[in-house]
């Protein structure tokens, strides 16, 4: 059944309390930040069984999924997002970039992200559960955030089946919901699994499962300033050169890769309302870097930003 929610009704100076409220309710626990208290803000939202469909229609926001919205709701979902008009700013595990109409990405609700957009913003979305996905695409997590070229063609039939299929539910239930969801669910992730023909897109299973050991051991020890490739090979029971391979054999080396989770973490402090009681350079050494200048320039390269520009005015 359809479900209607809307900030027209709000008197304006709560308007962006209600809608942080609205957005938590409909998707999962999230913050939003804009200048101004008054937004307007529409969405309507479908359940189709396992996964949602919702229309958004708002003024522009900042919205920041933070591991304090995490560890208070962690949700374990997939959302693929298609701007229908406007283009979107998008930020997960040190990827950034735009998406417009016509375009869509795929983030995950268990990682730090910042999805922004200006006035007059359209999108559509579905919501998907993480581990039916992962089921079925166990390297999915490659796929976030338009990471590899983007399947158009296919993305478009399935946001069509999905906006038809939460029309004709919208109104009365079907008791063909069920199988419904299982098309939606094929047709997006279709969309993910053709995106890539490369020999990256046929990695075998063994391969990533190493792939995901060694991303997790470097997140897990972003923090610390010494980090090194030998230390890493050793904990992971692997040789310097073949972690080097790893690497290499999709396009990055282990420093570059380090660089970006250092990175990552940063932009994610230092957009969380927590980053606001940290300087900039604590910011630095807090996330492996040993010179805040190295790690200023660094950051200006990767975000065509200054760290400062990156806090929320208001929360």
């Amino acid at each position: 059944m359809l479900k209607e929610f809307t900030t027209d009704t709000i008197t304006a100076t709560r308007q962006l309390p209600a809608w942080r409220e609205i957005m938590s309710d409909v998707y999962y626990s999230v913050d939003i930040v804009r200048p101004e208290q008054h937004l307007r803000g529409k969405i309507r939202e479908v359940e189709i069984e396992n996964l949602s469909f919702t229309r958004f229609d708002s003024d522009h926001q900042r919205v920041l999924r933070t591991r304090s919205k995490i560890a208070q709701d962690p949700d374990d979902s997939y959302v693929f997002i298609m701007p229908q008009r406007e283009k979107m700013f998008y930020s997960q595990l040190g990827r950034t970039g735009f998406v417009t109409e016509g375009d869509y990405i795929l983030v995950s609700t268990s990682e730090f992200y910042e999805l922004s957009c200006p006035d007059n913003f359209i999108n559509y979305t579905v919501k998907l559960q993480g581990q039916r996905l992962r089921e079925r695409i166990p390297n999915i997590d490659d796929h976030l955030c338009c990471r590899f070229p983007m399947n158009r063609e296919m993305a478009q039939i399935a946001i069509c089946l999905a906006a038809k299929s939460a029309a004709t539910l919208a109104s009365s239930p079907s008791a063909h919901a069920a199988a419904l969801a299982c098309r939606i669910e094929d047709f997006i992730a279709m969309v993910v699994e053709y995106e890539d023909t490369s020999d990256a897109g046929q990695e075998k299973r063994a391969r990533f499962l190493l792939r995901q050991r060694i991303s997790q051991y470097i997140r897990s020890k972003i923090e610390d300033q010494d980090l090194t490739p030998r230390e890493i090979a050793l904990r992971l029971g692997i040789s310097v050169s073949y972690l080097h391979r790893v690497f290499n054999e999709h396009g990055t080396t282990v420093s570059a890769y380090i660089m970006d989770q250092r990175l990552n973490l940063a932009y994610e402090r230092l957009a969380s309302a927590n980053g606001l009681r940290a300087t900039v350079a604590e910011v630095a050494y807090s996330t492996g870097f040993k010179n805040p200048s190295h790690f200023c320039k660094a950051f200006a390269g990767r975000y065509n930003k200054a760290p400062s520009d990156v806090r929320p005015k208001s929360m």
